[in-house]
């Protein structure tokens, strides 16, 4: 069989080719974590490149823009002169791309501008407003969420309006007025927001039957990554385009579905048979990343779930270490302890940027990051502020927005007085005033400042003033590259000798200024990346800048260790993982309260955690742990206890909590040697290692620690009222 240049099939094993080689028809490939999945979906798309289907006719969507830029990367270099012109995207991208493509039909403008989070939490206090509201503005955030998640859903807001009048609940009564005000507010501004580009996507191709067969005939293979992370309206979506030629391949692993809270619905993957009966499945189990201990581990976990395809990974490599699980008194003692361990291993010669330190909450990472500080060790924190989250970037991103679409009122508001113009409260309330009276944008009621009355004469030539100037900018930076257009921007509007000015008063002036600068540098590497036949221009550079994610900006070779949650830390590996915080009640989170499905959830996000690790993988807990300022005791998780894990090095100053109610069911079978007691030389067994004698004992009652020496030759130290172990 003829290949194309890159294309060895003999790097493949046996059900990578099968995955690779399928000749048509719908295909489910599970993969298993570290399975090399990737290279399933790059080689599969290579070989119907070699085989003949044109490049333009394969679509490939994933999740991040990291994930489709290193796809389009791979299938380039195993098909040159065509992997670049395959369409791999996101599932956002592509979808920002067909309705800016369709926005004639679709009834919004060219240039719409796409909302982040910020974005819409701004909006959403300012339709509050509107609705006599604005008291729980504090709510707004759940609001977002919740106009998401509606929007998730293929639910528009006079669907979802529609929906809450049927259920008769007051609380969906109020969310309803909120999302009709807010999404009022969007469509009169010419804006989108993240769950708008897949439902306006999912809209056009259901309302406009020419549109839906050009798309359906143009893409004859479709391959979805990270499957199980769809949510309702990328399913609608991939079985809409799919639907013509049938030829649609998705991969996933169900056991790595932890993104609920966000939409993600299981069943997509679990059920892709019921809605594909002929389809081909193929299961990847032989894991290329870590070592048989670390998998073993994962595999003991996750088999206590129901809802699964079953899977067991396994590896070639060498067993290697024992994944070690370490009690500390605090959370202080855990991050102390790690600091210092990660400082030994760094002495015995391994990298910083070969750790990652993994938690549950994203509160977590004070005690980390206080430790790491004073043990001079430096670190990335992945999900915190982006860059384009800054204010000073937000702000010129904001004029930018502004010049492409006037009606794009949270822009206006955010830079009207930025650099200060003397614009108060009292006036911009009563251009507002006057722009809903007359039924205008609040850009149009800028332009007619002169017929708004109450007006000063100040507010009135400060209004005139920005008019003036964003219509000047307007003009300019009309035609020209991103980057000129921001140039523009920084200057024509005073915005950066405004922060120079500043640099003596106010220390975070200079730190400002850099960022501008790095915004400079940002949109110049956009334009050298988009090649010459490629759009340059603002509006292409502000659509990328609106779809980067948290992990786009995470940069793997910086000389620092990484802090992330488990949720980022998917699709990433490190040589050494400390996985923290395994409590009940903190992972799983809310534990007693948490439905089966919301355990199996956090089962599958502990088992992402512990394959991340390549070589060794250290998990903690701690016995006793602040939160909102009260101490509390703590259970180690069940997650421990299922994982069959060995307890060491547990200190003798540890507090011991008592068994709750609601974890007294899970330890119960752990209790039998500490309720009877051991001695040194007694003999006793354990499910998993056999058997063995009892070397030593210390302390008793809740602190009896056994050490035991198994007939095998390990050696072990267990926290007797957790240890599964019997006398013989």
């Amino acid at each position: 069989m003829a290949t194309a240049p890159g294309l060895d099939l003999n790097l493949l094993n046996p059900q990578q080719k099968e995955g690779v080689l399928h000749p048509s028809g719908p295909l489910l490939v599970l993969a298993g974590a570290g399975t090399g999945k990737t290279r399933v979906i790059t080689y599969r798309i290579a070989h119907l490149l070699e085989s003949g289907v044109p490049p333009g006719r394969i679509l490939a969507v994933t999740f991040t823009n990291k994930a489709a830029g290193e796809m389009r990367r791979r299938i380039e270099e195993l098909a040159p002169g065509k992997g670049a012109l395959v369409w791999a995207y996101t599932f956002h991208a592509f979808a920002a791309r067909l309705v800016r493509t369709h926005h004639d039909l679709l009834k919004i403008p060219r240039h719409f501008t796409i909302y982040d989070q910020s974005d819409q939490k701004r909006t959403v206090i300012e339709a509050m407003k509107t609705i006599g509201l604005e008291d729980q503005h504090s709510k707004a955030s759940m609001y977002v969420g919740i106009i998401s998640r509606a929007k998730d859903d293929l639910l528009d807001a006079q669907s979802y309006s529609i929906h809450a009048m049927t259920a008769g609940e007051p609380a969906r009564k109020t969310a309803a007025e909120i999302y009709l005000a807010y999404q009022r507010q969007l469509d009169a501004a010419g804006v989108l927001d993240f769950g708008d580009l897949l439902l306006k996507t999912c809209e056009l191709l259901r309302d406009h039957e020419s549109v839906r067969a050009h798309y359906q005939e143009l893409f004859t293979h479709m391959l979805v990554d990270e499957y199980q992370d769809t949510n309702h309206a990328q399913y609608i979506l991939t079985k809409t385009l799919a639907a013509r030629h049938r030829n649609i391949c998705v991969v996933g692993d169900d056991d790595q579905s932890v993104y609920s809270w966000r939409g993600a619905n299981i069943r997509n993957i679990l059920e892709f048979e019921t809605d594909f009966p002929d389809a081909k499945v193929v299961t990847l189990e032989q894991n290329y990343r870590s070592t048989s201990r670390i998998l073993e581990a994962a595999g003991q976990v996750i088999r206590n779930n129901k809802s699964r395809k079953p899977k067991n990974l396994w590896t070639t490599k060498p067993a290697g270490e024992s994944v070690s699980v370490t009690e500390l008194s605090n959370e202080m003692e855990e991050a102390g302890w790690i600091a210092r361990r990660i400082q030994a291993l760094i002495t015995a010669g391994r990298s910083l940027r070969e750790f990652a330190i993994f938690y549950r909450t994203n509160a977590q990472s004070r005690s980390f990051e206080e430790a790491l500080r004073r043990a001079g060790l430096p670190y990335v924190i992945v999900g915190a502020m982006r860059f384009y989250e800054r204010k000073e970037i937000k702000d010129a991103l904001a004029y930018a927005r502004l010049i492409l679409n006037s009606a794009d009122t949270a822009s206006l508001l955010r830079i009207v007085n930025i650099p200060p113009r003397g614009l108060g409260k009292t006036s911009l309330d009563r251009i507002a005033g006057y722009a809903q009276a007359q039924g205008i944008s609040l850009w149009e009621a800028f332009r007619r400042q002169a017929q708004i009355p109450q007006l000063t004469a100040g507010a009135r030539h400060a209004s005139g003033e920005l008019v003036l100037a964003l219509e000047k900018l307007r003009a300019d930076a009309s035609g020209v590259t991103a980057s000129r257009a921001l140039a523009l921007i920084m200057e024509q509007t005073g915005y950066w000798s405004w922060l120079e000015s500043l640099v003596a008063s106010d220390p975070e002036a200079t730190g400002r200024l850099a960022n501008l600068q790095e915004l400079l540098n940002s949109s110049k590497e956009y334009e050298e990346g988009a090649g010459k036949d490629c759009p340059q221009d603002l509006a292409q550079y502000l659509e990328a800048v609106s779809l980067q994610t948290d992990l786009d900006a995470y940069d793997p070779n910086k000389p620092a260790l990484t802090l992330m949650t488990v949720h980022l830390a998917k699709g990433l590996e490190y040589p050494v993982v400390f996985l923290t915080g395994l409590e009940e009640g903190l992972f799983p989170i809310g534990a007693g309260n948490a439905s089966d499905s919301e355990l199996e959830e956090e089962r599958r996000l502990c088992y992402v955690g512990i394959t991340r690790a390549r070589e060794l993988l250290h998990i903690t807990y701690a016995a006793t742990r602040r939160i909102f300022g009260q101490v509390y005791a703590n259970l180690p998780s069940r997650f421990i206890l299922e994982a069959k894990l060995l307890f060491q090095g547990v200190p003798a100053d540890a507090a011991r909590a008592p068994v709750s109610a609601d974890a007294g069911a899970v330890l119960a079978a752990n209790r039998r040697l500490y309720a009877c007691g051991a001695k040194a030389g007694m003999r006793v067994k354990h499910p998993d290692f056999g058997g063995g004698r009892v070397l030593d004992t210390a302390g008793s009652g809740d602190t009896l620690k056994v050490t035991v020496a198994f007939d095998d030759g390990r050696t072990a130290k267990f926290l007797a009222r957790y240890a599964p172990l019997e006398k013989a």
